[in-house]
């Protein structure tokens, strides 16, 4: 049956993965900087309510949460970051590898992410690229 968008119902939601975001968000919120708070909310958070994006937005939400990594292995620690950006970002998946990393507005939302969610620079994109297009995840 489908959701009609101008019933008075409430859009059924896939409570698990809502709810993992949910504790996600929380998660984040505990060390996140204070003041891009409604950058996150805007740019990510809101994203919680298309289903497509569920799954994207909680794997990117996951890596952020494992943000201890960036002290002893900061660009293991971002090429993961830019794998999960990609999948949220870059939804239909059109984008190869190479047309990512040369994407312009896929390297801003990357260095907005670090500044967002952690308050600080992204790690140098020249540096990772080289070691990106190595890996091909």
């Amino acid at each position: 049956m489908k959701w009609n968008p101008f019933s008075k119902d409430k859009r059924p939601m896939p409570t698990e993965v809502n709810e993992r975001i949910e504790v996600l968000i929380a998660r984040i919120e505990k060390f996140a900087p204070r003041k891009y708070r409604s950058e996150r909310e805007v740019y990510y958070y809101n994203y919680k309510i298309l289903d497509r994006y569920l799954g994207p937005l909680l794997g990117l939400l996951e890596i952020l949460t494992e943000y201890r990594r960036m002290k002893t292995e900061e660009l293991v620690f971002a090429r993961d970051v830019f794998f999960r950006l990609k999948k949220f970002y870059d939804i239909k998946d059109k984008l190869t590898l190479d047309e990512a990393m040369d994407d312009n507005a896929l390297k801003k939302r990357f260095d907005d992410l670090f500044l967002f969610f952690f308050g600080r620079k992204s790690p140098p994109f020249r540096e990772l690229s080289g070691w990106l297009r190595d890996e091909k995840h």
